[in-house]
């Protein structure tokens, strides 16, 4: 029943739904050594007596299986944090945020050198302007004043453009310092895998002994057969507890690796949403300089002597 409970856990299609999140293969593999470790004690906790033996090995045979799915959820959570490794390596890389940045920062910075040059040619209109008689400045203010209104207006763009660039830069570093951090817990997960394999494939030699020492309970003195499958079921014992410190040892780096993971994928998704605010470009602050630039030009045509 165990077994198939964690069969279930680790080859449904839910445990693989999302290869970043490891929570399914973690669970797994959490449960596949812990119940390992804790048959071996039940099973080996009976009688060392032979009409027991065939319940006792039954029940290591049990645990074997246990032991082969804790290693076969392993491998499944080492390919999880890989492949999350890899996606953060790429999506952190400096050719693939800050190309980003200067892809969409550059046309913003050209057109706000425009409209500060335009926000000085204001200023000198201004100047003129108010120099003339009364009559005549009422006549050129409303070109004046509807030249400063598309001049806010392309400011008012420029501003919130500039202010997802400035989202986007703050991101940026963060994701590669999350990313570079991610590092030991993945690289810490990867060794504790390589543990639990290891743990696995040495249980099979302890089992096999102590095995044979229980099924020869009834072939020699009943005293010295109960020691010598003793000493054979301590060293299973503490293999079965080396199988479960690693595997939690492996959760417990890969739960780490997972924080890591959920922290960049809130700095990666700031990232995307300010870069999607400043994707349109600075298209609308453009038509509003052009529309300033030629209110100033029409402006000017009304003034005398310029």
């Amino acid at each position: 029943m165990i077994r198939l409970l964690i069969a279930f856990v680790l080859f449904s299609p839910a445990a693989h739904a999302a290869r970043y999140d490891p929570n399914a293969d973690r669970a797994a593999l959490r449960q596949a050594a812990t119940s390992c470790r804790d048959l071996v004690v039940e099973s080996t906790g009976r009688p060392l007596t032979p009409e027991q033996t065939s319940l006792i090995s039954a029940g290591l045979d049990e645990a074997r299986r246990l032991s082969m799915l804790a290693a076969d959820a392993a491998l499944a959570l080492d390919a999880a944090v890989k492949v999350r490794g890899t996606a953060m390596e790429a999506g952190s890389k400096d050719s693939a945020l800050d190309g980003k940045i200067k892809e969409l920062s550059a046309p913003v910075a050209v057109e706000r050198v425009r409209r500060e040059k335009l926000s000085d040619a204001q200023e000198e209109l201004k100047k003129r302007v108010d120099a003339l008689p009364e009559e005549e400045r009422k006549k050129l203010k409303p070109l004046l004043a509807k030249a400063a209104i598309f001049l806010d207006k392309a400011g008012d763009a420029l501003l919130s453009l500039e202010s997802a660039l400035k989202a986007m830069s703050s991101a940026a570093p963060e994701m590669k310092e999350i990313r570079r951090d991610s590092l030991g817990p993945l690289a810490e997960t990867v060794a504790a895998v390589k543990e639990v394999n290891l743990a696995a494939e040495e249980y099979a030699l302890p089992l096999a002994e102590a095995q044979a020492r229980i099924a020869a309970l009834g072939q020699e003195p009943r005293e010295a057969a109960r020691a010598r499958a003793w000493e054979k079921i301590v060293l299973l014992r503490d293999a079965a507890v080396r199988l479960f410190q690693s595997g939690d040892r492996a959760c417990n780096r890969a739960d780490e690796f997972r924080r890591r993971s959920d922290e960049y994928e809130t700095a990666a998704q700031a990232f995307e949403k300010a870069r999607a605010a400043a994707a349109p470009g600075p298209s609308s602050a453009k038509e509003f300089l052009d529309q300033a630039h030629a209110a100033q030009s029409r402006l000017r045509g009304q003034l005398p002597n310029l």
